[in-house]
């Protein structure tokens, strides 16, 4: 006689090839959980790839089960956000087993990434919460609490732009805010969640539990994206509760000296067992984040910029500085050397050693590079120049020395008045 595994897996098995509600064909299977699975299957109207989640016989049979799938249709239609799985339709198969469709996702969840790399680094870490964060601002804002954060919950998808775009999965024990009351699908004193990831009011079982418990798992999820292990432990699940309950989490740094100050803070700040202490929102622990002033930061969530790189930057501010400095440097020295050559006795007349005035600059050019051609009998009876007369230097005035320009002089802080 077959087990009841056995059966579960022959009934997934039968529904590879079938179409569900008329329109939809089931290709394969892509996941297995504890009440169901999720196969890849089309839409035949439009063609479209999508995600079929199935209930199983047995949970189909329990009430409670059938509540939170359809809660986590509820959930994830009520808030709209990117970073939450989109949830298209919802019914039952001939057979009567629930189902939902879903946008198909292609990634790896966190546990899978965490499974292979052990530790992400600071900026990646930062990264995937604070798309976690944006996911529970519009969750909290529709008055719903997920409850149940773990890496397995958060889905890592490969897009074009980023290769670790988050989806929040699994509202299935989510709490969702009425008007007066909490529709919780909780019995009183049940405990639901995973242990690790819980806050010390939900392992208590507080009747008041709001969005503060999800930024706990917030904070425990970057705890063990940074050190590699949960922030508590134990043998089990109880006593991983009790430590929760009892004791605060040691320094994040304990296990990942690199991680800077202000990150671990940050961290210890969500795991505060006293939620007064915690962040307040997902609004507020996601501000931090951005707030941060390192090196990492511009890496947290936005695009980076197109500005140069700092390499680049500091290369450039040399080479300005370079030629601001040899400007600096010629203008002293033609200073220098004007007054110097003022200052020396000359013994040549006064339009020997002045310079051509600058009206007579390109008659003067003109008349040197222009080719000298006389005739034969001309350069015969050329009379040979009288030498010229030498004044005495006593009768010479020297030329004023020449002012440096005001606009340079006040430039380089240097005085224009004749020394």
């Amino acid at each position: 006689m077959p087990s009841l595994e056995q059966e579960t897996e022959s009934e997934l098995n039968a529904l590879v090839g079938t179409t569900v509600a008329g329109k939809y064909r089931v290709d394969r299977l892509i996941g297995r959980g504890g009440m169901g699975a999720v196969f890849q299957a089309a839409n035949l109207s439009i063609g479209k790839r999508v995600a079929l989640k199935f209930l199983d016989h047995e949970a189909a049979q329990n009430r409670e089960a059938c509540q939170r799938f359809q809660r986590e249709a509820e959930a994830a239609g009520m808030a709209e956000s990117a970073h939450i799985v989109q949830i298209f339709d919802s019914g039952m198969t001939d057979g009567g087993l629930p189902f939902l469709v879903m946008e198909l996702l292609t990634g790896e969840d966190l546990r899978a990434r965490l499974e292979r790399e052990g530790r992400l680094s600071v900026p990646t870490a930062l990264r995937i919460t604070s798309q976690v964060l944006r996911a529970l601002v519009r969750a909290h804002e529709a008055g719903i609490v997920h409850r149940d954060l773990k890496p397995d919950n958060v889905f890592l998808c490969a897009r074009d732009d980023d290769p670790s775009f988050v989806k929040l999965v699994d509202f299935g024990i989510s709490k969702v805010a009425r008007a007066r009351t909490a529709d919780t699908l909780t019995h009183r004193g049940a405990v639901l969640g995973t242990a690790f990831y819980m806050s010390p009011e939900q392992a208590q079982s507080f009747a008041d539990i709001d969005g503060r418990t999800d930024l706990f798992s917030v904070g425990a999820m970057l705890f063990e994206m940074l050190a590699g292990k949960p922030p508590h432990g134990g043998r089990t699940y109880e006593a991983v509760l009790i430590a929760i309950c009892t004791n605060d989490a040691v320094d994040v740094r304990t296990h990942a000296p690199e991680v800077p100050a202000p990150v671990a803070a940050l961290v210890a700040r969500a795991l505060r067992r006293d939620r007064e202490q915690r962040f307040q929102s997902a609004q507020e622990f996601l501000n931090e984040i951005a707030a941060l002033d390192s090196p990492f930061a511009p890496a947290i969530g936005t695009p980076p910029s197109p500005s140069a790189p700092p390499a680049e930057r500091k290369r450039y501010g040399t080479l300005v500085a370079g030629i601001i400095a040899s400007l600096a440097g010629f203008t002293l020295a033609a200073y220098f050397i004007a007054r110097t050559s003022a200052s020396s006795s000359v013994g040549v007349s006064q339009e020997a050693v002045s310079p051509a005035p600058p009206a007579y600059a390109s008659a003067v050019s003109s008349a040197v590079l222009a080719p000298l051609v006389l005739p034969v009998s001309s350069a015969l009876s050329v009379t040979p120049p009288s030498p010229a007369r030498v004044q005495s230097s006593s009768n010479v005035r020297r030329p004023a020395p020449p002012k440096p320009s005001a606009h340079i002089a006040s430039g380089l802080q240097l005085s224009t008045k004749e020394p």
